[in-house]
């Protein structure tokens, strides 16, 4: 039987932690509480991500009639797999994708996943801008999981920051950080060059190799500018 780290990763969820949940700061378990979380059932919070192209790959070939939840339900899927095949069926509860507000980033960053970039995303270095969180869920079991750690910030030695000259609207600083406002309304407009893409993440020089092709960063960036659409009202 394949451990719970090889399942994921040949699935292409390789960015993986467990996290004791008697060790999270407040800042991190706060937010679930308004959502009914009683996370004195629970010994570990486990986080899940992406890196590359791999999941989308594996979706591919595995789902013959995708759809929007593809990600969360291929992400769920594997987690339940997880939990009954690892660690003896314990209870469990996912906590994102779901109501609770969870700072992803700092999750990240406490994981060892990678820090903040100028855009506002966590860079790695390995996958560079190209991750991102699919599942994190709570267990009532120790989860042993390898963590995928960072051993630098790929962006305190770029020079050249072409993520900052890169966007059509100035919404990247390097040192003021990411205007979320100011994406948002040039993304919604009528025929805006970003709708699908962001030009200042594709401009990154970091793990280009893992950068999403064409088909996926439409998919990714066709789901959020729905949800801005909505949150703008527009």
């Amino acid at each position: 039987m394949q451990s719970g780290f090889e399942m994921f990763a040949a699935a292409g969820l390789v960015m993986q932690a467990s996290l004791p949940v008697d060790t999270l700061p407040d800042w991190a378990t706060h937010p679930m509480v308004p959502s009914g979380v009683d996370l004195s059932r629970y010994q570990s919070l486990v986080m899940l991500g992406q890196g590359g192209t791999r999941l989308w790959e594996y979706i591919a070939a595995t789902s013959p009639r995708p759809d929007d939840t593809r990600f969360d339900n291929t992400a769920y899927g594997l987690a339940e797999k997880f939990v009954e095949d690892h660690i003896g069926g314990a209870a469990w509860e996912v906590v994102y994708p779901g109501h609770a507000l969870l700072p992803l980033g700092r999750l990240a960053e406490l994981a060892g996943w990678g820090r903040p970039s100028s855009l506002g995303l966590t860079i790695n270095d390995r996958y560079g801008l190209w991750m991102a969180h699919r599942i994190v869920f709570l267990v009532d079991a120790p989860a042993a999981l390898v963590s995928t750690d960072t051993s630098g910030h790929p962006c305190d030695t770029c020079l050249d920051t072409p993520c900052v000259t890169a966007c059509p609207v100035g919404a990247v600083d390097a040192t003021a950080g990411f205007d979320v406002d100011t994406c948002a309304a040039f993304r919604i407009e009528v025929d805006s060059v970003c709708a699908y893409q962001c030009l200042a993440r594709l401009a990154c020089p970091v793990a280009v190799e893992h950068r999403y092709g064409s088909d996926q960063m439409a998919y990714h960036y066709g789901s959020g500018l729905a949800s801005i659409r909505r949150y703008y009202g527009a």
